[in-house]
């Protein structure tokens, strides 16, 4: 049976289990993980993190904001 939290909230497709790389500035940083669990909509590419997740996101960001793990170079 399919639950409403399976569907996509902005078109209506079933979500799938999936990995991401997250990207959220703090500061003047852009702050990166790779590998974040996440519901992901193959339509219409919504993605869904789980609380737990959303939380440990927010808690490594404010922790490890000044402490970068590595730097990338951006051609702009």
């Amino acid at each position: 049976m399919t639950r409403q939290s399976d569907r996509c909230s902005v078109c209506g497709a079933l979500l799938r289990e999936q990995t991401i790389t997250y990207a959220q500035t703090v500061g003047e940083n852009l702050f990166v993980v790779d590998d974040v669990p996440a519901q992901v909509c193959p339509q219409c590419g919504e993605t869904y993190l789980a609380p737990d997740t959303a939380d440990a996101l927010q808690e490594i960001g404010q922790r490890d904001a000044l402490t970068p793990k590595r730097t990338v170079a951006v051609p702009v």
